[in-house]
């Protein structure tokens, strides 16, 4: 039986319809394939010739266990999950005995792509195929690096419905098309150890605000001048 998803791949923005199994996905996987945007057209054939492998990053500690850190989520042909543990995984043919994540199938490379974890934190895809790496339905290009985020969609061979018609509707001998994967970071959903958590902030007091200024007193009339009462008039004098 496929394995039940946990509530990390529920919560994860690109897949918010399915539900807690893997037959779920399979059911919105199913007839959502469109043309990916403007990929290349690319004619999957046998993987025959020399291959180049980039060199591999400095570190010296891919084959160290660590801490499971991320998942690739198959969505297709098969539901499954698989955790990333090291700074390195490599996905390719059954014939690479170095390949974490491996493919019965001549058209895949056999080291197709890398997932890599850089020491700042980044995780990014080195696309090493011939027959082409896709990530969100575009093209990477042999021999370049995509930066990756929690929900890209990863696809080995060409996703796109060109592409499907052009394999005749799939991909020969009773091969799918392509093998479609969900990149999901767990980084994003990890909590600190309680002896790290920093301690909690104390409750601020609350500040009364100051107080108010006394009331004005009431504006005073202005003074009046005193009433000025007309002089009597002096009698006139008393002719002579």
């Amino acid at each position: 039986p496929a394995p039940p998803f946990n509530e990390h791949f529920a919560a994860s923005p690109n897949r918010e319809r399915c539900a807690d199994r893997a037959s779920m996905v399979m059911e919105v996987v199913q007839g959502e394939y469109g043309d990916g945007g403007e990929t290349q057209e690319l004619t999957q054939q046998p993987d025959t010739g020399p291959e180049t492998t980039p060199p591999a990053q400095s570190g010296g500690d891919e084959a160290a266990p660590e801490a499971t850190w991320g998942r690739l989520i198959c969505l297709a042909p098969e539901p499954g999950i698989h955790e990333l543990k090291q700074r390195q995984c490599v996905m390719g043919r059954t014939t690479n005995a170095h390949a974490q994540i491996q493919i019965d199938d001549a058209r895949v490379s056999s080291s197709h792509c890398k997932i890599l974890r850089t020491p700042e934190g980044a995780v990014q895809l080195l696309d090493c195929s011939s027959n082409g790496t896709y990530v969100n339905g575009k093209a990477v290009g042999k021999s370049k690096l995509h930066i990756l985020s929690s929900g890209d969609e990863i696809a080995l061979l060409n996703p796109s419905a060109k592409a499907h018609e052009a394999a005749g509707g799939g991909g020969g001998g009773g091969k799918p098309t392509h093998y479609h994967y969900l990149y999901q970071d767990l980084r994003r959903y990890a909590t600190s150890p309680p002896g790290d958590a920093p301690p909690p902030s104390q409750p601020q007091q609350r500040q009364l605000p100051p107080p108010l200024p006394p009331p004005l007193p009431p504006p005073q009339p202005p003074p009046q001048a005193p009433a000025q009462h007309p002089s009597p008039q002096q009698p006139p004098p008393p002719p002579p």
